[in-house]
């Protein structure tokens, strides 16, 4: 731990994240209230926008990083951790002057919990970089998420940052009922301005050629603006500009659980006009929309009905101008504005995310905005400072997280509370693409008929539990209510990622056991299929035993609600040798039976693909306790079915582990 150290007249601190899914990315951004409120001149980025000479220049680096795949970085952090393990660099001199704290996010179903974190921290301290917090970690499987791990942390964090980088005599952190100016605010384009850009080259809006359906101004008269624009029970159709996206067209939006199953899981059929190779593991993002519905409930519940369609500009407080750190980059850095028409409404439709939990930063920042004139105002502070205090986090997950309550139903709680529109897109939180398996693969992945371009199958449940909250509406998922709503032929934006199951055909020596239950059998799906091209266009293996040897165990609640499927697995092993053992846990007649029952009972089968054959092992569907689950059941056939060999308990955890070291065994899990 590096001692005390001066501050300089400019203390500044560089908060760096590697995020796959936007979890280190909230992080990170709440690690940064933290600095500036200790008078560090604060500036947040991803770890794959900066270079090693931009860690020696501020005075504190702080690390929040995600492990994804099989203890690999997120993807907006490889080209830094590259460029980190180069040669060149010398041990214990090159970030010699780094003082640095880390935060690592991980799920401990996986045997590389938290590695891509602890390999960076490792690293930075091989360099010579100071270490001046305890590296903290969060764990995906704790009863409060990541949650619990960064409460204990950032208290720790905090008490380290006052003891290096003490303030000058009379000095004391920011207070935390003082608000904090962010570095960009909202504000209304002025008469004549014209479109510029701002120093990260994000657009910013002018008033020049505005769609004769919106008004420019709010009218006096009886017809508000709000009217002029009509509301729809399905999200806009327009694109969202999402820098490097693709443009997808859905060509269906097919149901395929039984009419009169709980569960409602849909097969999208994509096409994308360029080529893009991928394979099996890859995933596509997608960005959902809020409803129309909604929407408008928020711009009600704010009073925000007469500026709604206004045209606005981002811009840069002075805050930012004055600030010693680099200029911090816009939040909507990853849109390509040139040609959109910046509004609350547009926000609201296609960015904010008024539909999700919030956290509990959210109520430390709406403190800020609370009344004090009258008791409901009181009340109601009293309450934010409740949610807000991160000592009563049951308090906060009662109310939010066990009954699932969003944004905008906590605001329907908070009657008298306004967000200044100004500040609408620094309070609020953006929505967040949402990644999800390829099921398609090999000759699938190439359209029929002659299109060109690429086909996408994606296989995605639409989450909509019970309302535990009875006086509003259903739960729903905020990016699988948007799927349903979808229409064929209908343009949506797609991004698109290769994904970490890394699949190559030189793997077709050895056979595969295949365990993907419920839409875990996507990827599964994508991989038959490539191993199936694999396999003709390399000529290793004849024509109707192309996929002699593999074996995928599918489970899911019985044979005629959600056999995903069904009829091209019973033609795989017809017509190319592939064995396919089913797990039903709600078959009528039948006996409960999941993924790791089905292993256990064909051990004599598994040990000799994985054992004797050296066989791979692919685990992919819900994280928690089915990988685990299965990992036991595959321990347990090494045990009883390797009897004979001398292998014991020991021996067949060893077995499994060597497989994780040697890239044997998979996982991908959500």
């Amino acid at each position: 731990m590096s001692g005390p150290i001066q501050h300089e007249a400019t203390r500044t601190a560089l908060i760096l994240y590697g995020s796959e899914t936007g979890n280190a990315q909230d992080i990170a951004e709440e690690v940064a209230r933290l600095t500036e409120r200790l008078r560090f001149d604060t500036i947040v980025l991803d770890l794959d926008s900066v270079s090693l000479r931009d860690l020696v220049k501020p005075t504190l680096v702080i690390f929040v990083v995600s492990t994804t795949g099989q203890g690999e970085f997120p993807q907006n952090a490889r080209l830094f951790w590259r460029r980190l393990l180069s040669g060149a660099l010398k041990a214990s001199l090159t970030l010699r002057k780094v003082r640095f704290a880390s935060f690592g996010l991980g799920d401990s179903s996986y045997a590389q919990f938290n590695v891509a974190h602890r390999m960076l921290h490792s690293r930075m301290v091989q360099l010579g970089a100071k270490v001046v917090c305890e590296r903290g970690e969060g764990n995906e499987q704790h009863s409060e998420g990541h949650s619990a791990g960064f409460r204990a942390w950032v208290v720790a964090l905090r008490e380290r940052l006052m003891d290096a980088f003490p303030l000058d005599d009379g000095v004391l952190p920011i207070a935390e009922d003082t608000f904090l100016e962010p570095k960009w605010k909202l504000d209304f384009v002025r008469e004549g301005q014209v479109e510029g850009k701002a120093d990260d080259g994000a657009c910013l809006n002018g008033a020049v050629d505005l769609p004769p359906s919106i008004p420019h101004e709010a009218t006096n008269g009886t017809t508000s603006p709000v009217e002029a624009v009509r509301l729809e029970e399905t999200p806009s159709t327009d694109l969202i500009p999402v820098k490097g996206a693709y443009t997808a067209t859905l060509l269906s939006n097919k149901r395929v659980t039984a009419p009169d199953h709980f569960q409602d899981v849909r097969l999208l059929d994509l096409r994308i006009g360029e080529v893009y190779e991928y394979y099996p593991g890859a995933v596509a993002v997608l960005y959902p929309k809020n409803f129309s519905e909604d929407v408008q409930a928020f711009i009600d519940l704010m009073a925000w009905q007469d500026i709604a369609d206004k045209p606005l500009t981002l811009t840069p407080t002075t805050s930012n101008h004055k600030s010693a750190a680099p200029p911090s980059p816009s939040p909507l850095r990853h849109l390509d504005l040139s040609h959109t028409l910046l509004t609350l409404r547009y926000l609201l439709s296609n960015v904010l995310d008024i539909m999700s939990i919030p956290r509990r930063s959210f109520f430390a920042n709406l403190l800020h905005f609370a009344g004090t004139t009258t008791d409901d105002d009181h009340y109601q502070k009293a309450r934010l400072l409740e949610l807000a205090n991160p000592d009563l986090i049951d308090e906060l997950w009662d109310y939010t997280t066990r009954p699932k309550r969003t944004i905008l139903e906590v605001l329907q709680d908070f009657t008298t509370l306004r967000i200044p529109y100004q500040y609408a897109l620094t309070t609020l939180p953006q929505i967040k693409g949402r990644q999800f398996s390829i099921a398609s693969g090999g000759a699938l992945k190439h359209p029929s008929r002659g299109r060109g371009g690429t086909r996408l199958d994606l296989l995605v449940a639409i989450a909509n539990p019970p309302s535990p909250i009875i006086k509003y509406r259903p739960r729903h998922g905020v990016c699988t209510r948007y799927i349903a709503s979808l229409q064929p032929n209908q343009l949506l934006t797609i991004g698109l990622q290769p994904g970490y199951l890394d699949v190559f055909p030189a793997e077709l020596a050895n056979p595969v056991l295949m365990i993907g239950p419920g839409t875990g059998v996507a990827p599964m799906r994508a991989m038959i299929y490539q191993r199936l091209a694999w396999a003709t266009e390399t000529g290793c293996r004849p024509a109707g035993k192309r996929l002699e040897g593999d074996v995928l165990v599918f489970g899911c609640r019985s044979s005629t609600a959600d056999y995903y499927f069904e009829d091209e697995w019973r033609d795989l092993c017809e017509g190319e040798g592939l064995e396919v053992l089913t797990a039903f846990s709600r078959e009528a007649g039948q006996e409960k039976r999941y993924v790791q029952d089905v292993l256990r009972g064909a051990g004599e089968r598994v040990f000799e693909l994985v054992v004797k054959r050296e066989g791979r092992v692919y685990v992919c569907g819900s994280s928690g306790a089915m990988p685990k689950g299965v990992r036991e059941a595959l321990v347990d056939v090494l045990v009883e079915c390797g009897e004979g060999t001398g292998m014991g308990r020991e021996g067949a955890e060893g077995y499994v582990e060597g497989m994780e070291r040697g890239g044997r065994w998979k996982q991908e899990t959500w």
